[in-house]
């Protein structure tokens, strides 16, 4: 096992994922030294709670002084590997590794790691709940806000650890070597780090690297004939809508092809979640599944009782004939897409946030037939406004209780209101979900002395 005990280590970035580094890594008996740039209340409150295991820290810009004794570096999912501090430790030859690559490297379960750019969540915790269901001591931990060195002193060899994993998090590992990888999709994304999409796509496919024939890949069916395939050593299954996928829904049914057998697992209408994207998440899960040895009982028990998690596709209420849906995980520009095809009816759109490099000119032809008007918040709304003026009505917003109440004024009975933003959060809000709880908040404030109508 690797050793950490009287290492220095210098732990950039204290969010949750440095955090749980930090408190895993003085736990073990290594010498801590803390560099976040931010001060805030919660970084002093996490340090607070380290202040037992003697760490050292500076807040503020990194100073070269105090980062320059370090043994080894761990850094958190939102640190750039390639600033130029980290990139001098490792010109000195010091390794660097991310938060997750530490926890994998301590972590005795068999791990299931999960990725793309739409549909993570919804996937890791859908599929978390099947083995769980099977009896399975079962952590869903990762990228979903739940580190994985938070939980590694509570994984045992009959555990199994699902974990969903980000790009940012690929781009730090180094024997990371999940017994089943899933890629669901890759789109445009993050072009803020990555830079374009073929660097993206790249830095996602790391979740394959170290795995060998006797681990899983799991892919969706639309990489079939992709050149960086030919990299994966693992035994190869994908999954899609229909056709001939192991895994995919046909004619109303589910159905998963493994180790020679056939079942249709349940009707599609057995199933809470709503959209093309979700079938392609449950049919996905289903394979894993089965990989992993869980029945079609439990994998249909599994897929029966789990519920769509907040802020993704989330119906508030009605108020007049108007539908109020939160979709504020939908940060980039395909999840927007797919949130409009997953409704039958007009859209007001309220849209934007800190803008992420893609190309928003590439939704206009499903902007133009869904939406009726948009309504703009955020850092992003003038270069949003450049592209979709021409296509559709387009006002900007000072706030999200000022969008609400416009969306509300724009819309007629039988239209709805959808928050999906396209952008990320971090210009008004701390996440997606603050974004999609002032969102609730300000639909049922408009209404608060009439009726919305909840589900």
């Amino acid at each position: 096992m690797f050793d950490i005990k009287g290492k220095k280590v210098l732990v950039v970035g204290l969010g949750a994922s440095g955090y749980a580094a930090a408190r895993f890594l003085a736990k073990s008996g290594a010498s801590i030294k803390i560099s976040e740039q931010i001060d805030s209340v919660a970084v002093r409150q996490r340090l607070d709670a380290l202040v037992a295991y003697n760490v050292e820290f500076q807040l503020g810009a990194p100073k070269p002084d105090f980062c320059r004794a370090a043994e080894m570096v761990v850094i958190s999912p939102g640190v750039d590997a390639a600033s130029p501090e980290l990139l001098a430790a490792l010109r000195r030859g010091i390794p660097v590794i991310g938060e997750m690559e530490l926890g994998f490297r301590y972590c005795k379960a068999p791990v299931v790691a999960i990725t793309g750019t739409n549909g993570k969540t919804t996937t890791t915790e859908l599929i978390g709940k099947i083995i769980a269901v099977s009896g399975k001591h079962t952590v869903v931990c990762g990228n979903i806000g739940n580190p994985l060195t938070g939980e590694v002193d509570n994984l045992t060899p009959d555990s199994v650890a699902v974990v969903e994993t980000s790009s940012f998090q690929l781009e730090t590992v180094e024997t990371f070597k999940p017994k089943v990888s899933v890629l669901l999709n890759v789109t445009e994304d993050h072009y803020d780090r990555h830079g374009d999409l073929d660097k993206y796509k790249v830095a996602k496919f790391r979740v394959f690297e170290k795995q060998d024939t006797s681990d899983w890949a799991v892919l969706n069916s639309s990489f079939r004939g992709d050149p960086l395939l030919d990299g994966i050593l693992s035994r190869k299954l994908f999954f899609g809508l229909e056709g001939s996928e192991d895994s995919y829904v046909k004619d109303g049914w589910l159905v998963v092809k493994f180790g020679g057998v056939e079942s249709r697992i349940m009707k599609w209408d057995e199933v809470d979640l709503e959209g093309a994207h979700n079938m392609e998440n449950v049919a996905c899960a289903a394979l894993v599944a089965r990989v992993m040895g869980v029945s079609d009982q439990f994998i249909r028990e599994g897929i029966k009782t789990f519920k769509g998690l907040g802020h993704r596709f989330e119906r508030i209420g009605l108020h007049a004939g108007i539908e109020y849906i939160d979709d504020s995980k939908g940060t980039n520009i395909d999840a927007t897409k797919r949130a409009l095809e997953s409704i039958g009816k007009k859209v007001i759109l309220i849209a934007g946030g800190r803008d992420k490099g893609g190309d928003y000119a590439s939704v206009n032809d499903i902007v133009k037939k869904k939406v009726k008007t948009m309504v703009l918040i955020g850092e992003a709304t003038e270069k949003m406004k450049r592209v979709y003026s021409t296509v559709v009505p387009v006002i900007a917003a000072k706030d999200m209780k000022d969008a609400v109440r416009l969306a509300s004024v724009a819309a007629e009975p039988g239209d709805a209101v959808l928050l999906s933003p396209m952008c990320s959060s971090f210009d008004m809000f701390t996440s997606y979900k603050e974004r999609g709880e002032v969102f609730q908040r300000e639909v049922r404030e408009l209404y608060r002395s009439a009726s919305l109508k909840a589900y």
